[in-house]
């Protein structure tokens, strides 16, 4: 059984695309990392990994941020979209997979099934709906059971930190559903809050599959049900946070466990575990990767981050967050500089990679040179 002490893996807080260059599939390159080797669970070495990968900065691009409803020539979906440009609606599920049990814990017995209480967000159209559920950060409000806006939209599923749960996150991807975007956030069954007993680490070797039936159910919408046809299944995005981070790692990157319908992958403060489920070095033809990290993290240390992009190949696209900890960044929408990176360089990401928008990246460029050297950095490694 993998181990890890106790204080690495902290609880969180409870509350294939068409790509453009150069965030654009193709076959990686692994890059030697002998001094950069991850332990069980993100027990990585900090005095490994503590200096910035080789490579330098893109230059800033003076090129606006999108506006709402403009399009380029490249762009294969109806809107590149501002966070707010949408209502967000909501609505919540019991995922079933009937085809795979729930490991005893925590007192409970085995179960024949593992459920996924699901939240689901997605662009809106305005005035429609129950506001009683409507949360506030930034005046975008969530709707719930909000009439959809047509699609079809980029999916992104997003997975949590291990002790937390999916709609502790609401705030931030609260806003990429209001800039076109569907999210479907689980809450697994033994990693989460709602574990019975103390969350489960081991059962992160379930939850790659988790998301890819995540996927299935997502796409398979009834007719009668309101977010049918909702999805572009060409445009699948992971996200994750912590243990989220690994998870999304395995499912788009893992040789046993891997996706190979995941575009994109973001993923913050996790990393790549080459022992989960004896799969291996990543896969050589993944998907564009962008990691979000903080260089003060203390539950999974900076040098997890530079292992990750080394272990993976180009391309990616590596956020150093400058004096960031493992979870106030990820949890509160754009409330603060180090927010606002996380949010948006993450949406912008998405938008070149799901969106084919070219102007993507430079956006992203834009938004770190403009939070200052002080707050975050952005390298890069291209094909």
């Amino acid at each position: 059984m993998l181990q890890c002490p106790r204080h690495d893996l902290a609880e969180e807080p409870r509350a294939v695309s068409r790509l453009p260059a150069p965030w654009r599939r193709g076959v990686r390159r692994s890059i030697a990392a002998a001094a950069l080797v991850v332990g069980a669970y993100g027990c990585a070495s900090p005095a490994a990994g503590s200096t910035q990968p080789a490579t330098t900065p893109s230059a800033a691009s003076p090129e606006p941020e999108a506006l709402p409803g403009e399009t380029t020539a490249t762009t294969t979906v109806d809107k590149v979209a501002r966070i707010g440009t949408y209502a967000v609606g909501s609505d919540n599920f019991d995922v079933v997979d009937t085809s795979r049990t729930t490991d005893a814990w925590g007192g409970q017995n085995e179960l024949p099934e593992r459920t996924l209480p699901t939240l689901v967000l997605y662009p809106a159209a305005d005035g429609a709906g129950d506001t009683s559920s409507k949360t506030a950060n930034d005046a975008v409000e969530v709707v719930h059971q909000a009439e959809p806006q047509p699609g079809p939209w980029p999916l992104i599923v997003f997975s949590h930190g291990r002790g937390g749960t999916g709609p502790a996150y609401v705030n931030t991807l609260k806003l990429w559903a209001s800039a076109g975007y569907v999210v479907v956030v689980p809450t697994f069954p033994l990693t989460s809050a709602l574990s019975p007993g103390q969350p489960k680490t081991e059962d992160l070797v379930n939850q790659p599959a988790d998301v890819s039936f995540l996927v299935d159910w997502a796409l398979a919408f009834d007719a009668d049900n309101p977010l049918a046809g909702m999805i572009d299944p060409e445009r699948i995005g992971l996200a994750g946070h912590s243990l989220g981070g690994f998870t999304s790692l395995a499912a788009a990157y893992n040789p046993k466990l891997r996706d190979d319908r995941i575009g994109a992958v973001a993923e913050w403060a996790g990393s790549y575990l080459d022992v989960l489920a004896e799969g291996g070095p990543p896969t050589e033809d993944g998907p564009p990767l962008l990691i979000v990290h903080g260089d003060a993290d203390e539950t999974v240390s900076y040098g997890a981050a530079l292992a990750t992009a080394a272990a993976i190949g180009p391309p990616w696209g590596l956020i150093t967050l400058v004096g960031g900890e493992h979870i106030p960044p990820y949890i509160q929408g754009v409330d603060d500089p180090y927010s606002a990176v996380v949010t948006k360089g993450t949406l912008n990401f998405f938008d070149a990679t799901l969106k084919d928008d070219p102007a993507g990246e430079r956006r992203l460029e834009n938004l770190v040179d403009k939070a200052g050297p002080q707050v975050a950095t952005f390298v890069e490694a291209k094909d």
